[in-house]
């Protein structure tokens, strides 16, 4: 699955490279700064890595300020613009390449917002690269913090597969640049989950347990936990 990954990652970034220098020159020209900065965010097995994003904000903007300070901020039409397309992630295809991020998995967070994360999410979300989308990044608790619904992660751990991953990366593009309610668990299609074996060393996130018990998330919803639960255990 690795060869195929990094097979799909280079011809990605073969053929977005045009649009990504395209992108990188309004950023200069729209902020008058240099076009990409790096973030600090955490990886597989809780290691930090750098990902390096195009500028979509003045330069001034605290690099730790919080997403809905982001929102309520004053921008650039461009700026907005790539935010909303996520279009601004596009240099992360690079990180697939040298093996920081894979095509699909849990959102990478930064350090400061992964220490809120109880014990357990982290474990269950440090055993996966993290990913250009994923579950969560298609859903609709993606307005959001990644601890405000951590079903989604918790959800792709314990189901990571090849067909998994590949629906993902369909409705990904076929989500892109369309207004969309974004995706639920409900929606995942039966057939592209599989459950892990017994043994695993993934027990702490079985999703027959009970979510609130086992995430402990600072913060967490339980209304929406106990919701999205249901349609989890449902598919499964």
């Amino acid at each position: 699955m690795r060869a195929v990954e990094l097979c799909v990652s280079l011809v990605a970034v073969t053929l977005s490279l045009p649009l990504l220098l395209t992108l990188a020159a309004l950023s200069a020209v729209t902020f008058r700064a240099w076009p990409f900065f790096r973030q600090e965010r955490v990886g597989l097995g809780g290691r930090r890595f750098s990902i390096v994003k195009i500028r979509s904000l003045p330069v001034d903007t605290a690099s730790t300020a919080a997403k809905h300070e982001l929102v309520a901020m004053q921008n650039a039409r461009f700026g907005r613009f790539i935010r909303r397309t996520h279009l601004d992630e596009l240099p992360q295809l690079w990180l697939v390449l040298t093996g920081h991020m894979a095509l699909v998995g849990p959102r990478p967070e930064m350090p400061a917002l992964a220490a809120r994360f109880s014990p357990a999410f982290a474990r269950a979300r440090a055993t996966r690269r993290p990913g250009c989308t994923g579950l969560w990044q298609l859903s609709p608790a993606a307005s959001g913090l990644i601890g405000d619904a951590p079903e989604y992660d918790l959800f792709y751990v314990e189901h990571a597969n090849a067909r998994l991953d590949c629906w993902i990366l369909w409705r990904t593009v076929v989500q892109f640049g369309r207004p969309s309610a974004g995706v639920t668990l409900g929606d995942v299609p039966r057939g592209v989950v599989t459950r892990r074996a017994e043994g695993s060393g993934l027990g702490h996130v079985e999703p027959a347990l009970d979510l609130t018990e086992r995430v402990g998330m600072s913060g967490a919803r339980d209304g929406v936990i106990t919701l999205d639960r249901t349609a989890l255990t449902a598919e499964t």
